[in-house]
């Protein structure tokens, strides 16, 4: 009697080794973990990146074209000064927020209340008029700054 192994389904199967067709092949592919990981991390450097630039941006307030000094020094302070920008056109902003100037004693006063601070850091276009800059400077003083900071751009 002869046996045919091909057609008698025993020995080696399609699946490389002897065993029976339906059993379980334990693989892990670990290519998809690995996409969805390197999409997250692009995903958490886009936000934060974009977090700190708008955290930058509420802190700075409206952008001006500070005037340049060499003997300035940068600032240390750590707590939260209120900085107040006067932009050419005579708008002023505190932090980001647009003030009006019949408000601005009582904003000023509120805001170093908020911050206990006696310091106002006045950021201003150099394109503001002296007038202007000491007329805030006065309304600051009664609303209670002690000190006033002017902040400029490095120079040169």
């Amino acid at each position: 009697m002869n046996v045919n192994l091909e057609d008698s389904g025993a020995g080696v199967h399609e699946y490389g080794d002897a065993e029976a067709p339906d059993a379980v092949v334990a693989e892990i592919n670990i290519t998809p973990l690995t996409d969805v990981f390197l999409v997250l991390l692009i995903i958490f450097m886009v936000t934060t990146t974009a977090v700190v630039d708008a955290e930058k941006a509420a802190r700075d307030g409206v952008k001006v074209a500070l005037p340049k000094a060499d003997a300035a020094g940068p600032v240390t302070e750590k707590r939260a000064v209120p900085i107040l920008t006067i932009t050419k056109t005579g708008e002023l902003y505190l932090f980001s927020r647009k003030l009006d100037s019949v408000n601005l004693e009582e904003e000023l006063r509120k805001a170093l209340a908020d911050g206990h601070s006696e310091t106002l850091l006045l950021r201003g276009d150099q394109q503001v008029m002296l007038g202007s800059a000491v007329n805030v400077m006065s309304i600051a003083k009664r609303a209670g700054a002690k000190n006033i900071g002017i902040l400029t751009a490095p120079g040169k």
